[in-house]
């Protein structure tokens, strides 16, 4: 039996194992990406929720990649500083932004607002969704949404509430609650969590919305009092602690969302390559599990879904500014 195109069948078989072979993902100067270390910029100071969420996935990230991801610590004006310094970075995949909710809020409550969450970024995937918790002081007299709120319409004008800084959404939830409920309080900005849960627990300020994680171990040794979470339904983490839509207000739902964005114009392939990645770490047991051990609700979404969430984001902010009628002081 002859088998005359045998050479040339086998050297198709190899040309098209090749082939089938996937592609390195090219950056700029045509290196395989990655090929050097890559940097997540943070917008906030070291410690906080924002922080250890960009040193677990970036820990992560680096493992899947076989490259190191530095976290960069860029604080300043409610995120803004870091947020422009990311979107001014070369959209080469060598600079991520761990952005937040206030990218898509700052446009709508600060008219000065440098950089736009749809035209100077593109989505690579969004990780999670951080719902706030309603704290007081242990020594304050309310222990309920309830008697909060019995409490601020017997004694108008006396509430003082504490947020990470005006036009955050922590002052957003607070203003929405007040409005919705016909509430006197006083708004008290702080530059960052630390200062304000120093002040709520020696009495200072009365109340503040924060997320879960600076506030956990304060619940935990009693030296803060949980009122309320802004979920649907109460956290595994606060199990016993009610919803406000439970107690009081119906569709009262609020939360915190984080995710990866780099710089517009970075190449589909390497925004494909890192939202590949990504949303394999999401998946794994040990980062779900720790997130949510914080407080955290894992919520990976794809670049395309994160690309419509956040023009509803942005549309959903909008509404609730001029609700609330919150602006960043000029």
């Amino acid at each position: 039996m002859k088998f005359p195109h045998y050479r040339h069948s086998a050297a198709c078989l190899v040309a098209l194992a090749l082939l089938s072979q996937p592609a390195p993902v090219l950056a700029q100067g045509d290196a395989p990406y990655p090929s050097k270390p890559i940097q997540m910029i943070v917008a906030y100071p070291p410690g906080g929720g924002t922080d250890l969420l960009a040193r677990v996935v970036g820990a992560e990230l680096s493992r899947e990649l076989g490259t190191p991801v530095v976290i960069v610590n860029r604080a300043g004006a409610s995120g803004a500083i870091g947020t422009e310094a990311a979107a001014r970075a070369a959209p080469d995949g060598y600079t991520l932004l761990l952005a937040t909710a206030n990218v898509t809020i700052a446009p709508a409550v600060d008219a000065r607002t440098r950089f736009s969450p749809t035209r100077d970024f593109v989505p690579v995937t969004l990780l999670s969704d951080s719902p706030f918790v309603l704290v007081t002081s242990s020594a304050f007299a309310p222990k309920t949404l309830g008697e909060l709120i019995a409490w601020s319409k017997a004694h108008p004008g006396t509430i003082n509430y504490a947020s990470t800084g005006v036009g955050s959404p922590q002052q957003i939830a607070a203003e929405l609650l007040k409005k919705q409920a016909g509430l006197d309080w006083t708004h008290v900005p702080y530059q960052g969590g630390g200062p304000a849960i120093s002040d709520l627990m020696s009495g200072q300020v009365q109340i503040m919305f924060s997320n879960v994680l600076p506030v956990l171990p304060f619940i935990k040794s009693g030296k803060v009092r949980a009122l309320a979470v802004t979920t649907t339904q109460p956290l595994p983490v606060l199990a016993q602690v009610p919803t406000v839509n439970q107690q009081v207000q119906e569709g009262f739902v609020m939360s915190f969302w984080s995710g990866v964005m780099a710089p517009a114009g970075t190449p589909p392939a390497i925004v494909s390559k890192l939202n590949d990645a990504l949303m394999k770490i999401m998946q794994q047991s040990s980062v779900r599990g720790r997130l949510e051990q914080e407080g955290s609700i894992v919520t990976p979404l794809p670049t395309t879904r994160f690309a419509s969430f956040l023009t509803e984001d942005v549309n959903r902010w909008r509404q609730v500014a001029k609700i609330t009628g919150v602006h960043a002081e000029h």
